[in-house]
């Protein structure tokens, strides 16, 4: 008998170990990242309050609702909801006053991507090769430089400014 509930328990104890002690651990970067920021070089004052500042998020109704979702099967959805159109005309009589006329297009574009990290970089690869190279600022940021990303165009579609852009992805 003795044996039986000696049995009984090391079998108890056998059945009791799981493999639920494994640690199954999930990439930090995988989840929504929303954009936070738009930097450009020069601070306009597009919505009137007085205050110059270099970021268009604030200065514009546009960039509200981009994103980037990154799942942990190395697919990813970027999605651009807007993207801002702003021409500027010269005030009469100056050399170096312009009015600005600011249009939010609001056009929805995705673009399914696979995506990689090597160091601190993350690469959005679209379906056609094209390769987007973002910055791994932290477990909670990334940015992105885009060489003369942002154009201020004089009547027609001549760019009078062009200007790098820093887009700033935060995860949500």
């Amino acid at each position: 008998m003795k044996k039986l509930i000696l049995l009984s328990v090391l079998s108890l104890g056998l059945f009791a170990c799981s493999s639920d002690d494994d640690v199954t651990t999930v990439d930090p970067l995988v989840g929504t990242w929303r954009m936070t920021a738009f930097e450009v070089e020069n601070a306009y004052d597009f919505n009137g309050d007085g205050t110059a500042s270099n970021e268009l998020i604030s200065e514009t109704n546009c960039y509200q609702n981009e994103t980037i979702q990154i799942n942990a099967d190395g697919t990813a959805l970027v999605t651009s909801n807007s993207f801002l159109f702003v021409v500027a005309e010269l005030v009469a009589g100056t050399t170096n006053e312009f009015t600005y006329t600011l249009n939010c297009e609001m056009e929805t574009d995705i673009f399914p991507s696979n995506w990689t990290v090597n160091g601190s970089n993350l690469s959005l690869i679209e379906d056609d090769g094209y390769t987007v190279t973002v910055t791994i600022d932290s477990d909670s940021q990334l940015s992105l430089l885009i060489p003369q990303g942002f154009q201020i165009y004089s009547g027609g579609f001549n760019a009078v400014a062009q200007e790098d852009v820093r887009v700033v992805y935060t995860k949500q």
